[in-house]
C-alpha cells in the first residue's frame, strides 16, 4: 500500500471512530426518560405535561397535538421558555424543567380521543437530539 492509500485509510477511519464517539455516551438518556410525559382526560379538557429531565430541553415549535388528522390549539398552564442560538434551527424557543399545557376539547369530536397523539422533539444539551417523538395514547 503506497502513502497516499494510507493516509486516506488513516483519516477516514478516524473521523468514523471519533465521529460515533458522541452516540455512544452512556449518560445520555432515552427520549422517553429524558421527556416523560403524561396526560389528564377531563370532561371539557386533556392536561398534558412533560417533566423534562435536567440537562434536557424541548423545541417549542416542535410541539404538536393530534386527534386523528386533527391538529389541536393549546394553551400553557407551566412552562420554563428561553431562547438559544441552534446549529441546526437557528434562533429557537425552548422549554426546560415542568411543561403542562391544556387542550379544550369543546370541538373535538369526542369519539376519536383513542387516536390522541402527541408529538415533540427534544435535544440533550451539548450533545445529541432525539428524533421526533410521536406517542399515542
Amino acid at each position: 500500500m503506497n502513502f497516499r492509500n494510507l493516509l486516506y485509510s488513516f483519516v477516514f477511519l478516524s473521523g468514523f471512530i471519533f465521529s460515533n464517539n458522541k452516540f455512544e455516551q452512556k449518560d445520555i438518556l432515552n427520549v422517553d426518560e429524558a421527556f416523560l410525559v403524561s396526560t389528564l382526560i377531563e370532561a371539557n379538557k386533556i392536561l398534558i405535561s412533560w417533566d423534562i429531565r435536567p440537562g434536557y430541553y424541548l423545541y417549542k415549535k416542535s410541539i404538536l397535538i393530534k386527534v386523528g388528522d386533527d391538529s389541536l390549539e393549546y394553551n400553557y398552564i407551566l412552562k420554563n421558555e428561553s431562547k438559544i442560538s441552534d446549529e441546526f434551527f437557528g434562533e429557537s424557543t425552548i422549554f426546560k424543567g415542568p411543561l403542562k399545557v391544556d387542550v379544550e376539547l369543546s370541538d373535538v369530536n369526542l369519539n376519536k380521543l383513542n387516536s390522541l397523539k402527541i408529538i415533540y422533539q427534544g435535544c440533550a444539551e451539548g450533545k445529541y437530539c432525539y428524533p421526533k417523538r410521536v406517542k399515542s395514547f
